[in-house]
């Protein structure tokens, strides 16, 4: 019996070596951008709390600074894609033999989606002469996600390496977390909008609704048709 689960235990630390591994390239890959741009994330720290009246010039300051926003980007998108894979190897939604392949396949639907939103609010904004708005729109929205993966990261740690019980309560954090982002994007960008183009709260809202809520509505029903 002791041999038994003696075994058990030691293939399971085996099975995430790889994913441990994972986490250690990610934090890695994390320091070295914190290294080689500290003031960029001291801005986009204080951009995101608040903590100064400079709003519109730490803004500025920060679209000038292409390399660490992309470099963010992508880890935002690796933390999005390990908590959704997560989360779908959880409710048994991965149709792949490999989390892997699962982890791949989600991070490159989310690429697309971002990509694909990213060139229509661009046509929008150009469509309707609104380009200004349009860029501070998309920047407000990067700027959310970028928060979300570094504030996703202690509660994908635990997901990955902790007890069931843990699991479900840093499952539950998460959806509070990004509950709590979506509508501080929300209020945020619907203020910086406002300052550019006349827009009632009841268009925004509608705008939101088709713009934001419709589009995860379809990918979460999509998975569900394809992986279940």
């Amino acid at each position: 019996m002791f041999v038994t689960l003696l075994q058990i235990s030691i293939h399971q630390a085996e099975g995430k070596e790889i994913l441990f591994y994972a986490f250690v390239g990610l934090l890695l890959f994390l320091a070295i951008i914190r290294q080689l741009f500290p003031k960029y994330f001291n801005d986009l720290f204080r951009l995101f709390f608040r903590t100064t009246l400079k709003q519109r010039h730490l803004s500025e300051q920060l679209s000038q600074t292409p390399l660490p926003s992309f470099l963010l980007n992508l880890f935002f998108f690796f933390s999005a894609g390990l908590y959704l894979c997560f989360w779908l190897d959880r409710v048994r939604l991965n149709p792949f033999d490999s989390f892997w392949w699962l982890l791949l396949y989600v991070i490159a639907v989310l690429i697309v989606a971002y990509l694909v939103k990213f060139i229509s609010l661009q046509f929008m904004g150009w469509l309707f002469k609104a380009r200004d708005a349009a860029a501070s729109y998309t920047f407000t929205v990067f700027t959310i996600n970028k928060m979300a993966g570094l504030f996703l990261w202690p509660l994908l740690v635990l997901m990955a390496f902790s007890t069931e019980q843990v699991f479900v309560i840093a499952l539950t954090l998460s959806w509070v977390l990004l509950g709590g982002l979506l509508l501080y994007r929300i209020g945020l960008t619907y203020r910086v909008v406002r300052k550019q183009i006349h827009l009632s709260g009841f268009h925004f809202l509608l705008y939101v609704a088709g713009f934001e809520i419709a589009p995860l509505a379809v990918l979460y029903k999509l998975f569900l048709l394809n992986f279940s």
